[in-house]
């Protein structure tokens, strides 16, 4: 299955992650990892590496992430398991 790496921008509040984490399921989506890049002010940039059935759900990740109140998507971009911290 293709792996992508997803940058998303949150609010740093209880819940939010779940919101997120769910939203990648309700595509099919299945979290490899999870890194938190930055925090700052009430805001977290956290990355995920997240396995999907095909290339064609990228643009639906997208748009099922963003409907996240106060999440946004800042890349989506495609990984090797190697570099997803694989061997």
């Amino acid at each position: 299955m293709p792996r992508f790496l997803l940058r998303v921008q949150m609010p740093d509040r209880p819940g939010a992650l779940g919101l997120v984490a769910s939203r990648i399921g309700a595509v099919g989506g299945d979290i490899i990892s999870i890194a938190i890049t930055e925090r700052t002010e009430g805001r977290v940039v956290d990355e995920f590496v997240v396995e999907l059935a095909s290339q064609q759900l990228v643009q639906l990740l997208r748009s099922e992430v963003h409907e996240v109140d106060g999440v946004s998507v800042e890349d989506i971009v495609p990984v090797s398991p190697a570099t997803a911290g694989e061997t």
